[in-house]
Parts: structure tokens; sequence; C-alpha cells
């Protein structure tokens, strides 16, 4: 459950892939230390346009709004069904600094104090951020996966231009429904999407 940057667009979860959640996923996801199997995916294509002022950030909630549809800072982007996951790839267009943020903090920071992105800093604002030539609007090389009943992820977007500027995230939300299953075969094990909280990694 955390941004990863590869170097190339990554290959979609398919059908029959197999999936499995480490330790530390909170109890209501009902995933923690489980095996399970992609059993349908489908990909759809989510264009986010927003205008930002100069030198102004907005933050863009995956939370759905309680009337449900979108709205203007909530993208709907969690998952509604325990058996769903969404693998989500992020291009981005236009000159946005683009921060994670995770229980309203920052996700990318170094490990001395005060050393985390401030968008109102001159220095820090330059920590910590994505942007266009990490993954272009064509070629996304940002992933992330959610699920139902974890805390969503907030994308803080900062316009770094003297002008007011259209900023657009294109989103490839991967919809998985998975099915739970045993352990499969150690070499299936070997090459199965490992699933840590915070963190995602392919063996």
């Amino acid at each position: 459950m955390a941004w990863e940057l590869l170097t190339s667009t990554p290959a979609l979860l398919r059908e029959g892939h197999y999936i499995f959640f480490t330790g530390g996923w909170p109890s209501a996801t009902g995933k923690d230390n489980r095996w399970f199997q992609v059993e349908r995916a489908q990909a759809i294509k989510y264009d986010v346009n927003r205008n930002v002022a100069a030198a102004a950030s907005i933050d863009l909630d995956f939370v759905v709004p309680a009337a449900g549809g979108v709205a203007e800072l909530s993208l709907s982007l969690m998952p509604q069904s325990q058996d769903s996951l969404y693998e989500l790839l992020l291009g981005i267009k236009g000159n946005p600094l683009v921060y994670p943020m995770y229980n309203n903090s920052y996700y990318l920071k170094l490990e001395a104090t005060n050393v985390v992105p401030d968008t109102a800093g001159e220095r820090l604002r330059y920590l910590g951020f994505y942007d266009e030539d990490d993954s272009p609007m064509t070629m996304p090389r940002l992933r992330d996966h959610v699920t139902k009943d974890q805390q969503p992820p907030v994308l803080r977007v900062y316009n770094d231009m003297f002008v007011e500027e259209r900023i657009v995230l294109r989103f490839i939300v991967n919809r998985l429904k998975l099915m739970e299953v045993g352990p499969p075969p150690e070499d299936i094990q070997r090459v199965a999407r490992i699933a840590k909280y915070h963190s995602w990694y392919i063996y």
C-alpha cells in the first residue's frame, strides 16, 4: 500500500495470478497473511483534471463521497467490496509535483528531524515528490494497490509554476476480483506478487 516507482510500465495482474498479503495489514481488510488468486481483472482508464493556482496545492483523496460519485477532491478510488483489489498505475501530465500521503503524513521523507516535504518551503518543496519525468501520462511507472477498509491514500498536488495550471493525472485502475486460496506450490510462490502493508514487491 504505497506508491512504487518502477523502471518501466509494469504488466498488470491478470486472471490466475497469485497475491500474498504479508503481516501488518489492518484486520478489517480480511487479507493479512493470506493467499489470493485473481478471479477477474478489468483495466479502466480514469483521467483526473484539475486547475491549480500558481504556487498552490490541492489534496486529492481516494475516499468515496458520502453521496457517492466523485467530487472535486474525492476521487472514489477505494474498493467497496471485500473481495476487490485495485491495482493502480499513475501517469502525470504537466508541471505538478505529486506527493503521496498516508494518515495525513508524507510517505517519502528522510530520517533527520523535520526533513519532510513542505510545499511552502523553498528547499523542502523539492523532497519526496513525483513528476512527469518519473511517470509520464502515456507510460505510467507509478503503481499502488488499495483494498477496502485500509487507510485511503491522498495525493498532494502542487503547481510549481507562476501561473494557474491545468493538471492531468491518468489512472489505470485494474479492478480485480480476488478469491482466497491455500498456499500454491513453491515454484509459484517464488513469482507471486507479495503484498506488504506500506510496501509492495515482486519476487
